[in-house]
């Protein structure tokens, strides 16, 4: 019986990984009835990590109250599987939550997020995996660390959490103050971002402009960023790492995590190592293939697994970059899901068809093969 494992990342916009893994398998269906389908979707720690979680290991996400990016509150998804939290940092200060014209980042607090590790410990986690990815936030995590127990002292007081705009008010970080729990879990952070947390290749610089950064604030804001982590961790300010999502990688770097590739991280938590071993080939996909794919995104990663392994791995995506010789060179076969010219509307409405279709031209060719 011939295994295949479909591990693909979600086609943003038109499928989540989920529903491109059972598109994916109902078009090799068509040619392979009988084989053994072993369906991973997966996620590099960005928006959507919560839903391959929640299919592959049939979690109910919990829906809880936390604030959002603006200190106000809304309702945010988390998923315990046993005593390991998933968490999803854009559920609680996603980019995609504000038009830009919305966006404010000096009132920026990554307290949300916070409080969703919080909400972890007091369900008895002992491991914690979170994904970075798609945030708002450019407070340098000091959001987070206040809702785990850090405690600041300021110039003047305030009412509310912390956020970018205070920082420079900041004159002591204490934090002995934090959740002693912190101790005695394993916090794994998702990210595949190696930014420091300050200077050119900072958070403020690289990240702050598409979370509304105006240029000339970036030194200003920099600063301030730089100020507060020289009181609170000065040794992870340059670590690798530290300047993902807005610095709550630096935040997470304090509280005890550790940094791991996002999707690497995510296949080793849903077993795709071993299934790949198993398996006599590979799928894996993705909403458009260029040569940011060969930067830590789900297909890369499973395109090494698949070769450490001597699988075939044949890769479907929204739109492929021809160009991105590279990327080509890993993969067995390459395939966009499009059969001809059509509106970006057409390929989001009809997404699942397309993907299923092509899958069964593929199965197709490689029964002829057989």
């Amino acid at each position: 019986m011939m295994k295949i494992v479909i591990a693909p990342d979600s086609f943003k916009g038109s499928l989540s990984a989920s529903e491109a893994a059972l598109a994916i398998k109902e078009g090799f269906q068509h040619v392979y009835p009988d084989a053994e389908y072993t369906l991973i979707p997966m996620a590099d720690g960005g928006e959507g990590m919560l839903e391959p979680f929640a299919f592959k290991k049939a979690i109910t996400p919990v829906e809880i109250l936390i604030k959002n990016t603006y200190g106000n509150e809304k309702k945010a998804m988390i998923c315990i599987d046993n005593d390991t939290a998933y968490i999803e940092s854009a559920q609680a200060v996603g980019l995609p939550d504000f038009k830009p014209e919305e966006l404010n980042p000096i009132q920026s607090t990554s307290y949300g997020v916070g409080e969703m590790i919080h909400y972890a410990l007091d369900q008895g986690c002992k491991k914690v995996l979170i994904g970075l990815g798609g945030s708002a936030v450019n407070d340098g995590g000091a959001g987070l660390l206040e809702a785990l127990g850090a405690r600041y002292t300021y110039t003047e007081e305030f009412e509310g959490v912390v956020n970018l705009g205070r920082l420079p008010s900041i004159q002591r970080v204490d934090l002995t103050t934090l959740d002693p729990r912190l101790k005695d879990i394993e916090l794994k952070i998702a990210s595949d971002v190696n930014n420091p947390l300050t200077g050119e290749e900072g958070a403020t610089a690289i990240f702050g402009p598409q979370k509304g950064v105006r240029l000339e604030d970036v030194p200003v804001y920099d600063q301030w960023i730089a100020q507060f982590a020289a009181l609170t961790a000065a040794e992870w300010i340059d670590a690798p790492g530290a300047g993902a999502a807005g610095g709550m990688g630096f935040a997470l770097l304090a509280a005890g995590g550790e940094f791991a590739q996002g999707a690497r991280l995510i296949g080793e938590e849903m077993r795709l190592p071993e299934a790949v071993r198993e398996a006599d080939l590979v799928l894996t996909g993705e909403g458009k293939s260029d040569e940011q794919t060969l930067y830590g995104k789900v297909a890369h990663y499973v395109a090494e697994l698949a070769a450490q392994n001597q699988k075939p791995v044949i890769l479907l995506s929204g739109s492929t970059d021809h160009e991105a010789e590279e990327l080509f060179k890993l993969f067995t076969a390459s395939f966009s899901v499009m059969h001809s010219p059509c509106t970006l509307e057409y390929a989001i409405a009809y997404a699942h068809t397309l993907t299923a279709k092509r899958a069964a031209e593929i199965a197709k060719l490689i029964h002829l093969k057989v």
